[in-house]
């Protein structure tokens, strides 16, 4: 695959993507709760949000104050890692795999768990998945962005706390201020916007002549799956324990019918959640669509980079003709396989 044309500064990126035009940026002060961000990622149809020490209080806590120092940034992610240390914390040991059927005791204790959690202070709980930049970077070209900021390359002249790739890059003044963040979905976004950043026939090619999926074995995560008749909190301690944020849900005969990620965890704010359902009736519940997208290794990556834009989801199942999931791509992994491109034409 010819390299792909991200030397375009990230000034001119933003540009081209409109980004005045961007709904506000949505933050919350240090001193909010779990349940504050919760009820704000599900507002705001979000996945993350940044933390602020305000300057100046407003006396709404619901009105950001940008004017204070970053702090860092909440997720999804973190809020189901935290979950599933309370739960086993209060809890028996195997509380989290209980039978979609569970008795009152069961349910207190899980109850217990959550409550503790909307009481968590986000000071307490700001995590490391984001790359702090500053505004310098925006005379950076945008290929530098994806492999400095988000995929944090070594020789990025940037000392990270952890060297795990970052889903968001927060742009700061150098007061530590915060100007704008930028995620991988808007990279991935501005590509399948702009078919001019790629060599003629590149788009069309299918994942399997482009060798997407065997590129880079060790980087490409496996599929980590779980029956539709487990119980939701099943499925969570199950993404916590594998270290993943997303699970494929299968079916009687192993096919693919949906999918359960850390993001679904937004809704614990707003009332009777069911972490007890089976995981059937938890994406009925929860989710606006249970229908999981997945493409096969025979479609192109113009149709990758379409549906990931379109349905604005994270990850993508390849299925065979079965529709059995057998791999999972991310946009860290479309993030990995650009720059593995651009520095292979470089050598």
């Amino acid at each position: 695959m010819a390299e792909p044309n991200l030397t375009i500064s990230v000034r001119e990126f933003l540009a081209m993507s409109n980004w005045s035009n961007r709904p506000a940026l949505v933050a919350l002060p240090s001193d909010s709760t779990v349940k504050d961000a919760l009820d704000a990622l599900s507002t705001h149809n979000i996945l993350s949000i940044p933390v602020v020490v305000p300057t100046d209080p407003h006396p709404d806590p619901s009105v950001p104050d940008f004017s204070g120092q970053y702090l860092g940034t909440v997720d999804a992610g973190q809020l189901l890692l935290h979950l599933m240390r309370l739960v086993r914390s209060t809890s028996e040991p195997q509380v989290e795999a209980v039978a979609a059927e569970a008795n009152v005791q069961e349910w207190e204790l899980l109850q217990e768990a959550v409550n503790k959690l909307f009481s968590m202070r986000l000071v307490d709980l700001c995590g490391n998945d984001t790359a702090i930049l500053f505004q310098h970077w925006l005379d950076k070209s945008v290929m530098e962005l994806v492999q400095g900021g988000f995929l944090k390359a070594e020789d990025a002249g940037v000392v990270w706390r952890d060297m795990s790739p970052a889903h968001r890059v927060v742009l700061c003044t150098e007061q530590s201020r915060i100007d704008m963040v930028i995620s991988q979905s808007d990279v991935v976004r501005f590509l399948a916007e702009h078919p001019s950043c790629f060599e003629p026939g590149v788009l069309d090619k299918s994942l399997e002549e482009l060798n997407f999926l065997a590129a880079a074995p060790e980087v490409i995560p496996e599929v980590v799956a779980v029956a539709q008749s487990v119980t939701a909190i099943a499925a969570f301690a199950l993404m916590e324990a594998k270290g993943v944020s997303g699970l494929a849900v299968l079916g009687a005969e192993g096919a693919l019918v949906g999918s359960v990620s850390a993001s679904d965890l937004r809704g614990m704010g707003q009332g009777e959640f069911g972490l007890l359902m089976s995981v059937e009736d938890f994406m009925l519940v929860n989710k606006e669509e249970v229908a999981c997208h997945a493409v096969l290794p025979s479609d192109t990556f113009d149709c990758l980079l379409q549906t990931f834009k379109e349905k604005r989801v994270h990850r993508m199942y390849v299925v065979n003709e079965e529709h059995s999931p057998v791999a999972v791509i991310t946009l860290t992994d479309i993030l990995r396989f650009l720059s593995r491109a651009c520095l292979a034409s470089q050598q």
